[in-house]
């Protein structure tokens, strides 16, 4: 696969684009007249969605993949009437334009874990992986899929975790954090059985001298009664596997000797069977 620009081109057009995000105003960047530009899944214009409410980027983590021109970004955004929701972007660059635009917008009230102002930066996403270490891009990737599959089949055995593995979604660290999140990675697969599939399994972006991949995908919860303990973490469980939903999910995951040593997932609810208008 060849190079198809530098790392800082693709980092130029990441902060171009979000420089005309918070003007409201994409007329001076570069797109393909075939741009296809879609927010939570649905098809839009570019200047539409949050284009129209954006007014600042607050937080910001980019990460490259020079190989395929691509590049992620998670950030939080202050809105109109000085709301925040977190924000999710892929762009893909070809030939020095923009031909694909994919974004996600999390807003308060679109899942019970919504911290916006506790997405802070990670050490872990710039520690450089020894060139001597670094593993190839399908070895990468492959390990990041473990994961859905372990979800999927509610089986922590297949997944790779390092023994120092913590998930964070929507800003909240979900493991190793009593009293309310005071299971481990591995140790909280086995409460995830409500999810009963994990589909549209992407792998965009892989930055292998950092150990990083951005997995997409959907969670589809058909709903189903479950029994509560007293425990804050199970009653929050317990109200997500009832509820008929899909969740829409991008996950970053830090990758070191082979184990999955980090997780950060940003996520929307969406309806049971939502599309994310991208093929595999």
């Amino acid at each position: 696969m060849e190079q198809e620009c530098s790392k800082e081109l693709v980092l130029g057009f990441i902060n171009d684009y979000l420089e005309a995000l918070v003007a409201r105003d994409p007329t001076g960047l570069p797109v393909s007249p075939h741009l296809k530009f879609t927010e939570n899944g649905e098809s839009l214009n570019l200047g539409q969605g949050l284009w129209e409410t954006a007014r600042c980027v607050e937080f910001r983590k980019s990460f490259v993949d020079p190989m395929t021109g691509q590049a992620g970004f998670f950030g939080v955004v202050i809105e109109r009437g000085d709301g925040k929701a977190i924000f999710v972007l892929r762009l893909k660059i070809k030939y020095q334009q923009i031909v694909e635009v994919e974004t996600l917008v999390a807003r308060e009230g679109c899942h019970p874990l919504f911290a916006p102002d506790s997405m802070t930066m990670n050490h872990l996403w710039d520690a450089v992986i020894p060139e001597s270490e670094r593993l190839p891009r399908t070895r990468l990737i492959s390990i990041a899929d473990m994961y859905f599959e372990g979800l999927e089949q509610n089986d922590a055995s297949i997944i790779p975790f390092h023994p120092d593995c913590n998930r964070r979604e929507n800003g909240i660290q979900t493991t190793n954090n009593p009293p309310r999140f005071p299971r481990s990675c591995q140790a909280g697969i086995a409460n995830l059985s409500y999810i009963e599939k994990v589909r549209d399994r992407r792998f965009p972006v892989v930055d292998q001298t950092r150990g990083l991949v951005l997995g997409i995908v959907c969670f589809d919860v058909p709903g189903r009664e479950r029994e509560a303990s007293g425990t804050a973490e199970d009653k929050l469980l317990t109200s997500l596997a009832i509820q008929p939903r899909s969740l829409i999910l991008y996950e970053l995951f830090k990758i070191e000797d082979g184990l999955i040593r980090d997780i950060e997932a940003l996520m929307s609810n969406a309806p049971l069977g939502v599309s994310l208008g991208w093929p595999d």
